[in-house]
């Protein structure tokens, strides 16, 4: 499989059509910041200039080359009994004409390591950007959670004195005064829970930034609009994702490396030029006054099996590159319908969380009004009291699942 000169070109042209847009609300300045800090992402960034530098090299070999020669030499010919010797100096000029298309191949090559650069710098973008999002919305749903938690706390405290003044009173056993005792604890071993997820989370920012952010900082980060996570998009595009380009770079290069070892089966022109003393001589003053012109084709006939060797490695290559190109395009149209398919299931999981959490509503304040009335008893108002909770709880954990899922199939667009 070969890569056009027209397929090429878009290819090179449209490899930095990626989105950076965010889900999470207000993580912008945050992701700059990240930018800024890590030491990996500058070095691809040098390392992108470097390749920049090589591929402005390629168009060196076209511009013909001058030299200053100066020295010592003897010339001795049988036709002649002279021998010359003294001193050299002269300025020789090479322009090359031809090398069997070898410059060319070079220059593509280059050309494609410095795309190449590019890519994984933006891949290194990427992983970042996706590695904020987690911890981040971790910590986002962590303060929600802790809030909720609160609320629940003191909600079950409330009914616990309710239960008090009912066993206090012989409407009830002191059963109800357990029943909420128990649900307290298991409260405060939620709260411990979420204390110690939360100080996790920080070590995570403390691993990307290289310091820790104070949940101030964090404050004005939330979760986008419900509608808009949910929202699904089908505009991936296997073909246009960095992880497919990439290997499609890779297959270009490989079949610019054929091109290369092919040429040094072909002839080569040189153009050569000298002026000054170009002979020998012992005179003094010296005389620069000798010229010499040279149009020089230079045949290969042997090369100890090198290019032989060389040429057949790169065929080698080039269908090796073929058959991983295949395989990855394989690979990322099942990674992107896996991605696909979760976000679909955690969108439908937050409208029925949503609906489940309108009627959860309905059923403890029922429950509540019931028990006051001691209609109902403390088992049910804990069971109506703790899933009413669970499902505000819930819909953190959907959000934070959906924020992650967008940007996994956002670095796929």
């Amino acid at each position: 499989m070969k890569l056009g000169v027209f397929s090429l070109s878009f290819l090179l042209t449209t490899v930095f059509a990626v989105p950076s847009a965010l889900a999470l609300q207000g993580v912008d300045e945050l992701l700059q910041k990240l930018y800024q800090k890590n030491q990996e992402l500058s070095a691809l960034q040098q390392v992108v200039e470097s390749k920049k530098a090589l591929s402005g090299l390629s168009s060196a070999s076209f511009y013909p080359t001058l030299n200053a020669v100066g020295g010592w030499g003897q010339n001795k010919t049988d036709e002649f009994a002279t021998i010359e010797k003294g001193s050299v100096g002269y300025l020789e000029g090479k322009l090359n004409l031809f090398r069997g298309f070898k410059d060319q191949s070079l220059a593509g090559q280059r050309d494609i390591d410095y795309q190449i650069s590019k890519i994984d710098f933006e891949s290194k973008k990427k992983q970042l950007r996706l590695e904020l999002t987690e911890v981040v919305s971790s910590i986002v749903a962590l303060h929600k959670l802790q809030k909720i938690i609160d609320e629940e706390y003191k909600v079950t405290l409330v009914q616990k004195q309710m239960a008090a003044k009912k066993v206090a009173a012989g409407l009830t056993s002191a059963v109800d005064n357990l029943e909420f005792e128990l649900r307290e604890n298991e409260i405060q071993i939620e709260q411990k829970q979420a204390y110690q997820q939360h100080h996790e989370a920080h070590q995570k920012l403390i691993k990307l930034f290289g310091d820790n952010l104070s949940d101030e900082t964090l404050e004005e980060i939330d979760f986008s609009n419900s509608d808009q996570l949910t929202k699904t998009s089908d505009q991936t595009n296997i073909q246009r994702t960095l992880e497919y380009r990439k290997t499609e770079l890779a297959l270009a290069r490989a079949n610019f490396e054929k091109s290369e070892a092919r040429s040094e089966f072909l002839p080569s022109v040189d153009f050569t030029y000298g002026f000054g003393r170009l002979t020998p001589s012992e005179e003094v003053p010296t005389k620069f006054n000798e010229s010499k012109y040279s149009l020089l084709l230079t045949i290969p006939l042997f090369s100890g099996f090198e290019t032989y060797y060389r040429n057949k490695s790169a065929l080698s290559s080039a269908f090796a590159f073929e058959k991983a190109q295949l395989q990855k395009k394989s690979d990322i149209g099942s990674d992107l319908e896996i991605l696909k398919e979760r976000k679909s299931e955690l969108s439908a999981l937050f409208q029925i969380n949503e609906k489940k959490l309108v009627s959860l509503k309905k059923y403890f304040d029922l429950t509540l009004s019931e028990y006051k009335r001691g209609v109902k008893n403390s088992p049910d108002l804990v069971n109506a009291t703790e899933r009413l909770f669970s499902s505000k709880k819930k819909k953190y954990e959907i959000l934070k699942e959906l924020e992650v899922s967008k940007v996994r199939l956002q670095n796929y667009e």
